[in-house]
């Protein structure tokens, strides 16, 4: 009889340890704790990085395109400036071409088969200030002579600016012309330029800068006249 009590036993406690077993696996199962973080700050998202094997490109993978920098904008055109110029500064008169001595002096263009470029300066010579105002006339000139070429006035490097000219001080203006075959229809051969100021005559002006080729003539299908400004800042760069 006691013999048999304890094989009843025995065989109980196999059977609640199993059930244990089996409740167990159960509790064991637990979420991935999240990693701490600072109070009321959300951690960043991970940005896997990519391994030695995602950096190989896999046999028939597409090949990767290759981006360069966007070509840069067109120049804008130069359209021709048709306001009247600003009123002269307080109660000066305008300065006339006698009271001024001219000058076109040559500059680099650094735009691959851009236009020629020049730097007008017009300087007072005389003894009492004078006012200035819009753009210059300038004239292609050869011999002297002039030499019908077109001529346009322009709001570079911006719009014309009213400037008191007090003895020996300059204005100054920018100047384009456009090259062309000398053979081509409307182009003209020129050793000079002509300028004046603003609603005046025009004087031979004095030329800076040109190569020995160049004083011998150059070819011209029109010309751009920047505007009247009282500083070189950005005179020629449009």
């Amino acid at each position: 009889m006691r013999t048999r009590n304890v094989r009843g036993l025995a065989g109980a406690g196999v059977l609640l340890v199993a059930l244990a077993a089996c409740g167990g696996s159960n509790d064991d199962r637990q979420e991935p704790a999240a990693s701490p973080t600072a109070e009321g700050v959300a951690s960043a998202p991970v940005v896997p990085q990519p391994s030695e094997t995602t950096k190989r490109v896999l046999p028939g993978s597409p090949p990767a395109i290759r981006t360069s920098a966007p070509p840069p904008p067109a120049a804008a055109p130069l359209n021709p400036a048709t306001q009247a110029p600003p009123p002269a500064p307080g109660n000066l008169a305008a300065c006339k071409t006698g009271q001024l001595s001219v000058r076109v002096i040559r500059q680099l263009n650094k735009a691959k088969n851009g236009p020629a470029v020049g730097l007008v300066a017009l300087t007072n010579k005389g003894t009492r200030p004078c006012s200035l105002s819009g753009w210059p006339t300038v004239n292609l000139t050869r011999g002297g002579a002039a030499v019908g070429v077109p001529t346009m006035n322009v709001n570079q490097p911006r719009t014309p600016v009213a400037v008191a000219l007090a003895p020996q001080r300059s204005a100054f203006a920018g100047l384009q012309w456009r090259s062309c075959p000398p053979t081509a229809t409307g182009c003209r051969t020129g050793d000079g330029f002509r300028v004046g100021a603003p609603g005046s005559g025009s004087a031979t002006a004095e030329l800076a800068g040109f190569s020995t080729a160049e004083q011998k003539g150059f070819a011209v299908s029109r010309i751009m006249i920047g505007a009247i400004q009282p500083t070189t800042t950005d005179i020629i760069n449009w």
